[in-house]
């Protein structure tokens, strides 16, 4: 019987057996990214909230989503590039790990358990995680002039 936890496991082994470092340094190279952008874009909408002083009714939840949209996108897109394969593998894997820093990070703001909106954060994430990693593992090189 194969159980889900060696099912990857088989995934993540390169054919000498042990874990593909290949693919822990792509998700985390690509997590950090990801990570490193959503903060970045979130100082810039901050201050264009502050600098316009009006914030329309509802439009956090909105904001917030498309910052980890960005982000995801951006660590999905880096760790394909640095993989360059199994796209929707090392999507999932960095979008999980960007959910997961996301989580703990924002633990202690749930007062009254999981809301339905983490859930949708995790469904985006992952999907434009996936969606970068895809677009990251298909991207032609550049072409190099003589």
């Amino acid at each position: 019987m194969i159980t889900l936890g060696g099912f990857f496991m088989k995934i993540v082994t390169s054919k000498s057996g042990l874990v593909d470092k290949r693919i822990i340094k792509s998700v985390v190279m690509g997590s950090v990214t990801g990570i490193i952008t959503t903060v970045i874009i979130t100082v810039l909408c901050t201050l264009g909230i502050i600098v316009t002083g009006k914030l329309p009714d509802g439009a956090l939840d909105y904001i917030s989503l498309f910052i980890m949209a960005a982000g995801s996108f951006t660590g999905g897109f880096i760790s394909g590039r640095i993989y360059k394969g199994k796209g929707i593998l090392i999507g999932v894997f960095t979008g999980l790990f960007i959910f997961l820093i996301v989580f703990i990070s924002g633990i202690n703001s749930i007062m009254n358990g999981v809301a339905l909106f983490t859930a949708v954060k995790f469904i985006v994430i992952v999907f434009f995680s996936v969606f970068g990693a895809a677009v990251g593992v298909n991207k032609k090189e550049k072409l190099k002039y003589k």
